[in-house]
């Protein structure tokens, strides 16, 4: 009769090297030793983290034509990178929110985050370094290592020795750019401009948590915030304004800026901006804007006065019952046309008599001290600033009009008789009642279409 032979124990080891399992052959007369798994695990290769007590268990309770898990490495713990957490606000909406109302909530918005001195800005987490893991066949398993990051850069803050805490050294207006901190001053008033503050004149950011009185001057390199009500006062930025509660002007105020302007209303107000409007009521206004005017709120209305915006104008309602002479305008009028049409021929004039400088000198080159050759160099500097400038200028009003093209004027309500809108030199009188009209231009006229 033909001897029957024992099969070894097989290992089959994981495709990551992390796990191997057991399998023992045969039926249940055949005998295993631990030895023989042993034996089995080197000829595999295997030789870190067997598993002792599950061999032993798979022996004694003959564990046969099935897998046991015999071996298993350790995972790798990967580190952890460092980070910073920021005591501030980074992220912040200068949109004004919309009430259930239906009304414009413009306390909101949210131009800058402030900081007092002392105050803790940032903290930095040190990353964690991991651990290395070990598959069964006892190879190394790397872990990730985790990676610190550089220290914060700016100015305005203080960094602990630990280099763990930043700290503003002074009370201002805290904004992150591209990764660096700056902390500026800020001109806080916490009730009224009037006469016992005096007028306000700051390279910086102002807020004011009153209002404005009449008389009085708000003048300020950044942002303006002012919580209550604008009086005949005069209010000049050199970024964004925001007015919460609105301008009763009087005919007397003024406000200006080269950023965007934020309102809940303007009364007898002289209004502009380099960049966007947005408020609800413009009330017998002078208004001047270099990009767009956005009217929201059901209130948002333009009666009386003159509002010209270069791109478009959005509102609710033009004029009133009334019949109040209202205009509104957009785009460029024939006086940006005329000027660019003379910024041209200057130009050419201008380049031309360079040419000719230019040519008289190079006849006069070896004579240095030649009068004629001093004359022309001063004329020369002259023309190339004139030159400049009115290049400049040009390519500014060139801007303009490009923006301005394709525009229009929106009315979601109604217009009234007695409004007149102004497209470029195109005029258009309303003689009735209309409701929900867009205003564009067409060749040489103005067309109404519904919205």
């Amino acid at each position: 009769m033909e001897a029957i032979v024992k099969k070894n124990p097989e290992i089959r080891v994981s495709h990551d090297n992390m796990k191997a399992y057991l399998y023992l052959p045969g039926s249940m007369m055949d005998d295993y030793t631990v030895t023989d798994v042993h034996e089995a695990l080197k000829r595999s290769g295997v030789s870190y983290g067997i598993l002792e007590g599950a061999i032993q268990d798979a022996i004694d309770a003959r564990m046969m034509g099935r897998e046991v898990l015999v071996a298993q490495g350790n995972m790798p713990q990967d580190g952890v990178d460092g980070y910073y957490e920021y005591k501030f606000s980074k992220d912040f909406s200068k949109k004004p929110k919309a009430s259930p109302d239906g009304s414009v909530d413009y306390w909101s918005i949210k131009m800058l985050e402030t900081v007092t001195e002392g105050q803790e800005i940032a903290v930095y987490h040190p990353s964690v370094q991991g651990t290395d893991g070990m598959n069964v066949k006892g190879g190394m398993v790397l872990a990730k290592r985790g990676r610190d990051l550089p220290p914060l850069k700016g100015k305005g803050f203080d960094r602990s020795a630990d280099g763990l805490s930043y700290t503003s050294q002074m009370d201002g207006k805290i904004e992150m750019r591209s990764d660096r901190i700056t902390i500026s001053s800020v001109y806080e008033v916490q009730g009224d401009v009037d006469l016992s503050i005096g007028n306000i004149d700051f390279r910086g950011d102002v807020v004011v948590h009153g209002g404005v009185c009449s008389g009085a001057t708000v003048k300020a390199t950044g942002t303006i915030t002012i919580d209550g009500i604008v009086e005949g006062a005069r209010i000049e930025a050199g970024r964004d304004i925001v007015l919460r509660s609105g301008v009763m002007g009087a005919s007397r105020a003024s406000i200006s800026t080269r950023g965007n302007i934020y309102a809940k209303f303007f009364e007898y107000t002289r209004v502009h901006a380099n960049g966007f409007i947005q408020a609800d009521v413009f009330l017998n206004c002078q208004v001047s804007c270099g990009e767009n005017i956005i009217l929201e709120g059901k209130k948002a209305s333009i009666i009386g006065g003159e509002v010209g915006a270069i791109q478009g104008i959005v509102a609710n309602t033009l004029g009133s019952d009334g019949q109040v002479r209202t205009k509104v305008k957009i785009g460029n009028g024939s006086a940006v046309m005329r000027r660019v049409g003379i910024l041209k021929s200057k130009i050419q004039v201008e380049k031309a008599n360079l040419e000719k400088i230019e040519r008289g000198l190079k006849v006069l080159k070896d004579m240095k001290n030649d009068p004629r050759r001093t004359e022309l160099l001063r004329v020369k500097i002259r023309d190339a600033a004139l030159l400049a400038e009115d290049t400049a200028e040009l390519e500014k009003l060139e801007d303009q009009l490009e923006r301005a093209r394709g525009g229009s004027v929106k009315v979601i309500g109604r217009v009234y008789p007695g409004v007149c809108v102004e497209i470029d030199e195109l005029k258009l009188q309303i003689q009735e009642v209309r409701k929900g009209l867009e205003f564009t231009r067409d060749m040489d006229r103005i067309v109404m279409c519904s919205v």
